[in-house]
């Protein structure tokens, strides 16, 4: 017999939810004042640790959907120079990797039984479709739904999509790169290999020119 909406762990899921988002952003603001106080701070050894710090810190937030983690990245390379952008662009790739492996190993069922008493049915429905549909089916499925432009771009060319999407200004809206990435790895229909090689692709271009020309490109 399935389990029944629960009012109470609605409000309990909201709660969590909004605390995860308040302290995230205490997080964000705190780790800004970090990477701008690094100047002030003396000691090649210490500063070692502390950009280690703050890349780690960057990953994680960049991993996180409606997170502006890209911030942290733009202040680390306006204080410290183009020889961080190496650095900033693997903390880029490995934030966004993680984000992809979330959403790939998350519990459908769990996630399904916050859908619920959260009373979205249609991303309920969603999940469903996910657990019992193959995917080729689903692909075919949305191919026959979609115009013919939108399907190739979404199916045949996902891959290229999601690496335009993760340098198109705007996409914070939509969850921003962890929640494109953590959405593709739900979705069970990319291979993790091509996603790895889409996003050393697609997150190269900034730091490769920081890196190449200097930090003055960013303005």
């Amino acid at each position: 017999m399935k389990q029944r909406p629960s009012w109470r762990r609605a409000l309990c899921w909201v709660a969590g939810f909004g605390l995860c988002v308040f302290v995230l952003h205490l997080i964000l603001n705190w780790s800004m004042d970090f990477v701008s106080g690094m100047n002030a701070m003396s000691g090649s050894g210490a500063m070692i640790g502390l950009i280690a710090v703050s890349l780690v810190i960057y990953a994680l937030l960049i991993a996180t959907p409606f997170m502006p983690g890209i911030e942290v990245g733009i202040a680390l390379l306006m204080l410290k120079g183009a020889s961080v952008a190496p650095f900033v662009y693997l903390a880029t790739v490995v934030g966004l990797m993680v984000a992809y492996v979330i959403g790939q190993t998350i519990p459908l069922a769990w996630l399904h039984k916050v859908f619920r008493d959260l009373r979205l049915k249609k991303a309920c429905a969603f999940i469903d479709r996910i657990e019992t549909t193959p995917p080729a089916e689903r692909q075919a499925a949305q191919r026959a739904l979609l115009p013919a432009w939108l399907a190739k771009l979404t199916i045949d060319y996902r891959y290229a999509t999601i690496g335009l999407l993760l340098n198109v200004p705007g996409t914070f809206a939509i969850g921003g790169g962890g929640g494109i990435l953590m959405a593709a790895g739900l979705s069970r229909l990319f291979s993790g290999w091509a996603i790895f090689v889409t996003l050393l692709v697609a997150t190269l271009p900034v730091p490769l020119v920081v890196w190449v020309m200097g930090v003055s490109v960013l303005g």
